[in-house]
């Protein structure tokens, strides 16, 4: 199965690859032009009896050139004579070739490669805001605001926001410090500062942080990003939550360092309900849970790169070993904008159904939604699924066949189908006592960063 998948993979790369990819390099004085093989040049150009070649000609200005040999009916096709850079992996990512392969990262960049950019994403992070004047960050962030100290500055003064940052987004191939997972897709980043330093902790108000969902619905955002939670109940952010759904905004979350099952003990914002909702646990290098995570076979989504990583951190610095499921969060957020940057006709809920639906299933994640951990490639090349977020809930979902076979296959039942039930859990909102709507109503929760 292994060698079946390799070829079906190999053979989808090598065809989006071979694809003319005009935003590229390449030579002004030289074109590629190949002849329809019953005129007098395409038969010159047979080599060994039966194979037409292209050819390479020199000339003045390859734009006008292929304008030209494009006009003529003897041309099958004229192309530019790219550059071709042997960079998948940028020059300053830093992780070994080896590691986080099941996330295929290198996987999706030729793809992106291939193609281009895409469209543009905006990301808001809302977290403790970010090191503005950050070298490996800069260049990728748009207004934000600060809900924390109520100015248009949206500085760190944490860490916390400009580590979630570097990881989801830091420049690529600039040569220095590191690259973020989406580094070569037209990514804008939105800071919205809700936490600060309290006593040595990040921490924020409820309000602010509801504040800033708004914020960022309201000013564009594709996705926000919420690496923090706590475990009581919300309305107020639960309609945040609500509101950006209604806008078409996905709302991917961390779920928790606890090692607690959120299914039994519920975990926010990661155990709302909505279809827009993402929830992301952390895996080790080793391809497994990492033992700080939190874990639900119906409130929590899929798995992520959360251990050992490194990412960008204040004062234009850089942090070499971060853990937790604050950082997994972006990987997710990450790839998101990868589907939706060369995809943006998909609405929120494909995009949902494509990271799911494409994720490496794994036994090691039977306690997730998904079945496995989010990947990157994969998800580039799935097909996306609607689902109706008022279908009925179940305990579990199916497992998932993870290649493109039974991606390619439709929705089918059994362990190797496509088919899974998205419907969330409310978990302990739904049955909730008078009393403790009193206590939700009278309480005032402090959010907390998940290191």
């Amino acid at each position: 199965m292994k060698d079946i998948k390799a070829t079906i993979i190999g053979v989808v790369v090598f065809g989006l690859i071979s694809l003319p990819v005009f935003s590229a390099e390449y030579k002004s004085d030289e074109v590629i032009v190949k002849f329809k093989s019953d005129t007098v040049m395409g038969k010159s150009m047979v080599s060994g009896g039966n194979e037409s070649r292209s050819m390479v000609i020199a000339v003045d200005d390859a734009d006008e050139a292929i304008r030209t040999f494009t006009d003529k009916d003897e041309v099958e096709y004229a192309e530019p004579n790219f550059e071709i850079v042997a960079e998948s992996i940028p020059n300053d990512w830093p992780y070994l070739e080896t590691e986080w392969n099941d996330i295929d990262l290198s996987g999706a960049w030729d793809l992106i490669e291939a193609s281009d950019s895409g469209e543009r994403v905006v990301i808001a992070i809302v977290d403790s805001g970010v090191d503005l004047d950050h070298p490996d960050l800069a260049d990728i962030l748009i207004t934000g605001y600060d809900f924390a100290n109520n100015d248009s500055t949206p500085e760190d003064d944490t860490g916390h926001g400009t580590r979630v940052t570097g990881i989801l987004a830091a420049l690529g191939n600039n040569q220095i410090g590191v690259a973020g997972v989406a580094w070569n897709i037209n990514i804008a980043v939105m800071p919205l500062k809700f936490m600060k330093k309290n006593n040595g902790k990040t921490t924020g108000s409820l309000s602010d942080a509801v504040d800033a969902i708004y914020y960022a619905v309201d000013h564009g955002a594709d996705i926000i990003n919420a690496s923090w939670g706590f475990d009581s109940y919300s309305y107020s952010l639960g309609e945040a939550i609500k509101y950006a759904k209604k806008q078409g905004v996905l709302f991917i979350a961390s779920a928790g360092n606890s090692s607690q099952d959120n299914d039994v003990k519920s975990h926010y914002p990661s155990n709302y309900q909505y279809d827009n909702v993402i929830a992301v646990a952390a895996m080790n290098r080793y391809g497994d849970l990492a033992s700080f995570s939190n874990y639900g076979n119906s409130s929590v989504d899929i798995a992520a790169p959360g251990e050992g990583l490194k990412t960008t951190n204040i004062g234009g610095g850089y942090s070499s070993w971060v853990s937790g499921t604050s950082y997994a969060t972006p990987f997710v957020s990450a790839i998101a904008a990868m589907v939706i940057s060369q995809s943006p006709e998909l609405t929120y809920v494909s995009v949902r159904n494509v990271l799911l639906n494409s994720a490496v299933v794994d036994e090691n994640y039977n306690d997730l939604n998904s079945g496995g951990s989010v990947n990157a490639y994969n998800a580039l090349t799935a097909e996306s699924y609607e689902f109706n977020e008022s279908s009925s809930a179940s305990g579990s979902s199916n497992q998932i066949d993870s290649t493109m076979m039974a991606l390619a296959a439709g929705e089918g039942s059994g362990s190797g189908g496509c088919m899974i039930d998205y419907t969330r859990n409310a978990g302990s909102a739904a049955g909730i006592s008078i009393f403790m709507m009193l206590l939700v109503l009278f309480q005032v929760p402090r959010v907390k960063h998940l290191k």
